[in-house]
């Protein structure tokens, strides 16, 4: 059996005796100092016990999400004219590819767990909302997620490049590695969390960040990109497509075989779903590679929100991007298929499984 877009995964993830209890998730919007610049940082736990912190909680009615055209428009096509007045902001549902769960947010910043540290990079073009249905159920099952926004980012929330006042001239350009070692840094040392094991979760770009970031003891989930290749007993769960028009899932293959991952298969992992039982054992390195016509594209594995937000914003702009034969990322393939929320049925409690497992939650 192919993937499928009408999969009736959504209502097994939630009402399956492996679903996720309903519980309280705990969302705080944080940020790092990088080079005098700061950096949004969004963050998921579940939480703490102390009675005052409870009381502080309220409701989370939103995420609050960005899209700048400036943004695309210049990443993408070079374009340097268009003005900030075309960006635009959007509500993102909280809790809603999963309604079991309930999101709150405290008045005042709050002391964050030291529970096993979770990283989600997103890729270019992308956002530190783009996985947060992922972030959400990570979050409930005990994990501390943390999701920065990096400088590719279509939110445009900080300008990387530092001019000097004086000359004019760029002083430093901030990128992804001084943001991911600044956040351990400020986690560590200002937060005061002392995490008993990390991993990190890459889409697209992001698994370039995920292979960078750490030491071999890190656990790494890579999506729409490419595998990890680490040696010395490091493990990474790959998860990619056939209908992948952004990054040909070809170019994994030769990685896949080199480091001995062991291939996950899609119907087996799905039936196990659909009959509400316990995700087996999956072995350290492991892929999973969908196939068939309606297999998910480069961006159906990012929040059926995000993405949402961008059909309806950007969908006018799409003959444009074609006549100028400019990428968009499967952007197109997406506003057939609206398959992320299908995509995520599967890919959330296959990738909550396996960090559990190789996290020791």
């Amino acid at each position: 059996k192919s993937y499928s877009p009408s999969s009736s995964a959504a209502s097994m993830s939630r009402d399956g005796k492996n679903s996720i209890d309903k519980t309280t998730v705990v969302y705080q919007p944080l940020s790092v100092t990088v080079s005098g610049v700061d950096v949004p940082v969004a963050a998921w736990h579940s939480p703490l016990t102390d009675s005052t912190t409870t009381s502080t909680l309220q409701p989370l009615n939103s995420y609050k999400h960005r899209i700048s055209v400036q943004k695309i428009g210049k990443k993408l096509a070079g374009w340097n004219f268009i003005p900030a007045f075309a960006n635009r902001n959007f509500d993102l549902l909280p809790g809603a590819q999963n309604y079991n769960l309930r999101v709150v947010t405290p008045l005042q910043p709050q002391q964050l767990p030291s529970s096993p540290v979770v990283i989600l990079s997103h890729g270019y073009l992308g956002s530190r909302f783009d996985l947060y249905p992922l972030a959400e159920a990570l979050a409930s099952e005990g994990f501390l997620v943390l999701s920065p926004e990096y400088p590719e980012s279509l939110a445009d929330s900080f300008d990387a490049e530092i001019v000097d006042k004086s000359s004019g001239e760029i002083q430093t350009v901030i990128d992804r590695e001084m943001i991911t070692n600044q956040l351990l840094s400020t986690l560590q040392q200002t937060w005061k969390v002392t995490p008993p094991s990390f991993g990190i979760v890459g889409h697209s770009l992001g698994t370039g960040t995920a292979e960078r970031s750490g030491d071999d003891s890190w656990i790494r989930v890579c999506l729409a990109g490419f595998p990890s290749s680490r040696g010395n007993g490091s493990k990474c769960l790959f998860v990619g497509s056939t209908n992948d028009g952004a990054v040909s899932v070809n170019r994994a293959l030769n990685v896949l075989g080199d480091n001995n991952y062991v291939k996950l298969e899609e119907d087996k992992i799905r039936s196990v779903l659909m009959e509400g039982q316990q995700l087996p054992t999956i072995p350290p390195k492991a892929s999973l590679i969908f196939t068939g016509a309606d297999a998910p594209n480069h961006i159906s594995f990012l929040s059926e929100e995000t993405n949402d937000a961008m059909v309806d914003f950007l969908s006018p702009l799409l003959p444009v991007a074609r006549g100028l034969k400019i990428p968009v990322l499967d952007f197109d393939k997406y506003q057939l298929s609206r398959d992320s929320r299908a995509c995520s049925d599967l890919v959330v409690p296959l990738v909550v499984g396996y960090l559990k497992q190789t996290m020791k939650v």
